[in-house]
């Protein structure tokens, strides 16, 4: 998905490619119809700056951009589009819009994922010693429930989310150990330190970020990239959540199915202790 992936990108383009890309986001269907020194023109700059633009969104050229926009905008007038949001939207407009973008989210951020990525990302957890899963503020939630989930499947799994007992965890963690770092902006400071000590310590790193070029993606072993709906929504993270929370399932159901009987068996001993907390 190539707007997709420009919107995530997009916070680590120059100013020049950010005025390209803003113009693509919202004129996708007019940009398929101009030149490359017409688009220039339109955004103050010049036709070399378009060619760069589409090296650093990893596009061979501008035409090659054109060809892949035009199919997108072609599919995406099929489907339901909504606008961003307005304060004279009323409460089903914004529940519509926001489940709208909730599914959108989705079915960019699964073209976006990298499936030899997934294949080595599942097979490690599966593998380690002990998972340490690190995340704070909105991510620290979904790092408590990627603990919970994969602990179902009798995986060691560990959520830190707090900064100084992160460092020290991962300070002490080894060869045999996993740590996960969970990050909406891939630049959370106590995340990238913690992804940074465990490797130092000789563990391996998995990241799940919304940014691709974050330096939580670059600097892990195995990076998991989510798309984020930044354009539409003015509150941090709240579509990129859904995602990430989407990720977790999977991979955990990716887990618990490689396990062939042991699968029956851990969700049996999980069944045994809801039955103890529920009337």
């Amino acid at each position: 998905m190539l707007l997709a992936k420009i919107n995530n990108k997009f916070s680590f383009l120059t100013e020049t490619e950010q005025k390209i890309a803003s113009y693509i986001l919202e004129h996708p269907a007019q940009a398929t119809s101009l030149t490359a020194k017409e688009l220039a023109t339109l955004c103050d700059t010049v036709p070399s700056a378009v060619i760069r633009f589409c090296k650093s969104i990893e596009v061979s050229g501008f035409a090659e951009l054109k060809l892949i926009l035009a199919r997108e905008t072609a599919e995406k007038e099929k489907t339901e589009t909504l606008p961003a949001f307005h304060k004279e939207d009323d409460n089903e407009t914004i529940f519509r819009k926001v489940f709208t973008s909730g599914i959108r989210t989705l079915k960019d951020s699964l073209a976006m994922l990298d499936f030899d990525t997934i294949n080595n990302v599942v097979t490690t957890l599966g593998s380690a010693r002990n998972v340490y899963i690190f995340g704070i503020g909105t991510s620290s939630t979904v790092a408590l429930d990627a603990g919970y989930r994969f602990s179902q499947f009798g995986i060691p799994a560990h959520a830190c989310t707090d900064q100084l007992f992160m460092n020290v965890i991962a300070g002490n963690m080894n060869s045999d150990d996993v740590a996960f770092c969970i990050s909406h902006s891939g630049q959370t400071k106590a995340v990238v330190n913690a992804l940074r000590r465990s490797k130092e310590a000789g563990a391996t790193t998995i990241s799940l970020t919304s940014f691709a070029d974050s330096l939580l993606s670059k600097e892990s072993d195995y990076s998991l990239s989510v798309y984020a709906d930044e354009i539409n929504y003015p509150v941090e993270a709240v579509s990129a959540r859904v995602a990430h929370i989407c990720v977790i399932d999977a991979l955990m159901m990716a887990l618990g199915t490689r396990q062939g009987n042991d699968f029956e068996k851990h969700i049996a001993v999980r069944n045994e202790v809801l039955k103890d907390i529920r009337y």
